[in-house]
């Protein structure tokens, strides 16, 4: 890659190094990390730096499992972390093998990945397999999704997130990088919530090829050219391209906004058959600026879908255009507030004016004269105070 590229990997010195370091001290749930019933090394190509020293990490609680890990919280080097072990399947000598080439793969890829919307890569180890990355304490995008359920987030919060995504997107494909299982579940939010970091690259490609394995990934957010309406043997190759994410993005968008999982009604695979039928989740009810957006990304044919860059700079626009119109929103409230002060204050005066006749018809004093258009002014006064406060309350809000 060149210089020039602003999206190039960062360079380092790489060593061939097989991983196998000594124990060290333990802590709560060590003894789970620490438990493998193989001996079965292989070679990372990272720095030594990110090789994991067990005498700095400090294990905590089990805060998620997986189809074949298990995740805990913890400690590295004083710094939080989420620490997470993979589990050897319990079927056949090939199938263990592939749990190890997609873990030695996602280290590999990890390691030299640097972006603020990528989660961050610390250290790895194989003796067991083991990955520590940032820890990421808002929790995963699905999880979130699945709390705040039946609510929706609103749409500046749900494209704020997909902008994020589109830009790390954007950042591995430059760098020949293929996600693969773009999915809610694979969404890590801050701790403020404000951003999305995007995880768990097992499925993750780097050498791009005419042919890769097919039906990898989940079946609700998978493209339809990583499927076959054939059976096809296990393993088998398909060929597709990196606008597989494009896809699982238009999906991952859709599931965003809906708060709800695609097609869900149906089975895993009754929703592939639907997706290589050409169905896609209804769009009724859906924010008009973003149908034709979702419709670009999901399109059958990948050639259509456009890049990650082109996605990025549509999200943009769209929020530049929703965030003018609430400005303008406000901008007219505030011209109607001060308008409607001024009115007040004419009414206010016409009001004082009408009082003092009154009171002089009747012969009361000036003193009497001169305190009840005062209060009366006080209580216009405080009344066009509470109605602009609220004005102002709702349009926040609204905001």
């Amino acid at each position: 890659m060149t210089k020039e590229n602003p999206h190039s990997l960062p360079t380092s010195d790489t060593v061939l190094h097989p991983i196998r370091l000594p124990f060290g001290r333990s802590s709560q749930n060590i003894e789970d990390i620490r438990s493998v019933d193989d001996d079965d090394g292989f070679v990372f190509h990272i720095d030594r730096s990110l090789l994991l020293d067990y005498t700095k990490l400090v294990v905590g609680d089990l805060i998620g499992k997986g189809g074949n890990s298990n995740v805990y919280n913890g400690w590295y080097e004083d710094r939080p972390v989420a620490i997470k072990k993979v589990l050897l399947p319990e079927t056949t000598d090939e199938a263990t093998l592939e749990c190890k080439a997609n873990f030695q793969r996602e280290v590999n890829l990890l390691s030299k990945i640097e972006h603020k919307n990528v989660i961050k890569f610390v250290a790895a180890s194989d003796g067991p397999m083991i990955l520590i990355t940032e820890l990421m304490e808002g929790g995963s995008l699905q999880k979130h999704l699945k709390n705040i359920y039946p609510i929706t987030l609103s749409l500046e919060q749900c494209l704020s997130y997909a902008l994020d995504i589109s830009q790390a997107m954007e950042y591995l494909h430059a760098n020949g990088i293929i996600h693969r299982d773009l999915k809610p579940g694979n969404i890590l939010l801050t701790k403020d919530q404000n951003h999305v970091k995007l995880a768990d690259f097992g499925l993750a490609r780097d050498d791009i090829c005419d042919e890769m394995t097919c039906e990898a990934g989940t079946y609700r957010y998978m493209a339809p050219e990583l499927m076959s309406k054939n059976p096809l043997p296990k393993g088998a190759k398909k060929s597709y391209d990196h606008k597989a994410d494009v896809y699982s993005f238009a999906l991952t968008l859709w599931s965003l906004i809906k708060n709800q999982i695609p097609f869900k009604d149906r089975k895993d695979l009754m929703a592939a058959y639907a997706t290589m039928n050409n169905i896609r989740p209804s769009l009724d009810e859906f924010p008009e600026e973003i149908v034709p957006l979702l419709q670009s990304c999901w399109v059958e044919d990948p050639k259509l879908r456009p890049e990650f860059k082109e996605i990025t700079g549509t999200l943009i626009r769209i929020l530049q255009n929703i965030y003018t119109t609430k400005i303008n929103a406000l901008a007219s409230i505030k011209r109607d507030v001060e308008a409607n002060g001024e009115s007040e204050a004419e009414s206010s005066k016409e009001n004082k004016n009408l009082l003092k006749r009154d009171v002089e018809a009747n012969g009361e004093s000036d003193n009497i004269i001169a305190q009840y258009p005062r209060m009366d002014e006080k209580k216009l006064k405080n009344k066009s105070k509470f109605k602009r406060f609220i004005s102002y309350f709702r349009s926040c809000i609204a905001f």
